[in-house]
This record gives C-alpha cells, sequence and structure tokens, in this order.
C-alpha cells in the first residue's frame, strides 16, 4: 500500500508541473453545440467541448483525460472523439498512473 501511495503522490507531482488548465471560453461554448451527445449532461458537454479545442490547439502533444465518470465519458461516441483528436482516456486512476509510469 505505501508503494502505491508514493507512486500516485510522485505521478500527482508531474501531473501538477505539468498539467494546465483549460478556462471556458465562448468559442469553447461555441463549439459545443457542434457536439451532439451529452445532451442532458450539459456540464460534461462543456468539459468535452474545452478537452476538444484545448487538443486541436496543440495536436503534438501527448494528452491524457482521466474521469471515473465513464457512464458519460466511457461512451463510445465521446471515447472516439477524444480519440481523433489525439486524448487518451482514463476511467482508473490506477490504469493511468500505470500509462504515466510508462511514459
Amino acid at each position: 500500500m505505501n508503494d502505491i501511495k508514493k507512486r500516485f503522490y510522485d505521478s500527482f507531482k508531474k501531473l501538477f508541473i505539468l498539467a494546465e488548465v483549460i478556462e471556458l471560453t465562448s468559442e469553447i461554448v461555441e463549439e459545443s453545440s457542434s457536439i451532439n451527445i451529452l445532451e442532458k449532461h450539459i456540464v460534461d458537454k462543456f468539459i468535452l467541448a474545452c478537452i476538444v479545442y484545448h487538443a486541436r490547439l496543440h495536436p503534438s502533444e501527448k494528452k491524457v483525460f482521466l474521469s471515473s465518470n465513464s457512464k458519460e465519458f466511457g461512451q463510445r461516441e465521446v471515447i472516439e472523439i477524444l480519440q481523433d483528436t489525439g486524448v487518451r482516456y482514463f476511467n482508473k486512476t490506477q490504469n493511468f498512473l500505470g500509462w504515466l509510469q510508462s511514459q
């Protein structure tokens, strides 16, 4: 258990240094209207639109989205949108940490 905690905190420190906050802009709100999924989950739809917008601005960078909300973000259509913009989706922290450690 101590090894898992250490790996988590080490990974979280890396993430904190490398992560970038994506702010909701009017362009992103407008773009979200073109996403025809998550209609009943407007906040999740905006989150997806922010991620997609940001990913398109940075096509050559590694991009990861971690959310345990697999009910919405684990939908095939959402995963396809993320993959199309080069974003890897993880719904489990353990899987994300394993991927991160391999990088």
